[in-house]
């Protein structure tokens, strides 16, 4: 019976280091293809060949060799777009680091990014992601585009896209009066979320390809119904991994980083990468 005791303490000792400091900086890329059978060929004609690398809650609290993996590997990968959706910080965390990792970020059409809950922790700092210290002008830290609730256009192979960025700062849509306004476009639509649950505010209807971050895919690998029972419904619905209602389809990433406590069990923190 000691023997056994020892045993499961010395089996509970490795997880517990294997959860807090090694699976955490074991950074996986997980790519989704769909060359072979895609939902709409037609309508995602222009990304046909094209790769967008997808980041969310990094949770950065220094510049080191995590994100320094990160950012190589994203240079091997070398992606046409690149979408970050929120919580680049920890919580009333020093932004500089992550602006620092946002100034390294490249990609052939550009580099798309929303803000998460986290990143408005500090509200001293928070405006600093867009604009320059002291005044309303654009900031020259980085080149990444940071949406607002609002949307640009982007001409890929003859093809406009339409990415539009949902904000998590404000607790409606802002300058979206509704989300007809994201999705009721003849062109093909993008949209960046901080939250999973966004999803659910379009109809099945819509041609929407919707990013998102937010879950860390739970960062341990508990069964959804205790999810449930902690009141994680974000996690229950929109876990990780791709999801489609109609003609909308999400993915939702496992992220980087972690929040609350450094573990990560069974759940790696990944790099996405949508193949088309």
């Amino acid at each position: 019976m000691r023997s056994i005791k020892i045993l499961m303490i010395s089996f509970l000792v490795v997880l517990f280091i294997y959860g807090r400091y090694i699976e955490p900086n074991n950074v996986k890329i997980r790519t989704v293809s769909f060359k072979s059978a895609f939902i709409n060929k037609a309508l995602y004609k222009g990304l046909v060949g094209k790769k967008i690398v997808h980041l969310s809650d990094l949770h950065i609290s220094k510049f080191g060799k995590r994100e320094t993996q990160v950012l190589n590997i994203i240079d091997q990968i070398n992606p046409d777009l690149i979408f970050l959706t929120g919580d680049y910080i920890k919580w009333k965390g020093n932004n500089k680091p992550a602006l620092k990792f946002l100034s390294r970020l490249e990609a052939k059409q550009g580099v798309y990014a929303v803000m998460g809950d986290y990143d408005y922790s500090d509200s001293k700092n928070s405006c600093l992601f867009c604009h320059e210290k002291g005044s309303g002008k654009p900031t020259k830290q980085h080149n990444v585009i940071l949406l607002r609730n609002s949307s640009q256009e982007i001409k890929i192979s003859d093809q406009v896209i339409q990415i539009a960025g949902i904000d998590e700062g404000y607790d409606d849509f802002g300058d979206f009066k509704d989300m007809d306004d994201i999705a009721d476009k003849n062109s093909l639509v993008l949209v960046l979320s901080h939250s999973p649950l966004a999803f659910d505010d379009f109809s099945t209807k819509d041609r929407i390809f919707m990013f998102a971050g937010d879950t860390h895919g739970g960062q341990v690998k508990f069964p959804l119904w205790l999810f449930k029972l902690f009141g994680y419904e974000k996690n229950v619905k929109y876990n990780d991994g791709l999801f489609q209602k109609g003609n909308k389809t999400m993915y939702v990433t496992r992220g980087i980083g972690t929040s609350h406590f450094r573990f990560r069990l069974f759940c790696p923190p990944e790099i996405a990468v949508i193949q088309f």
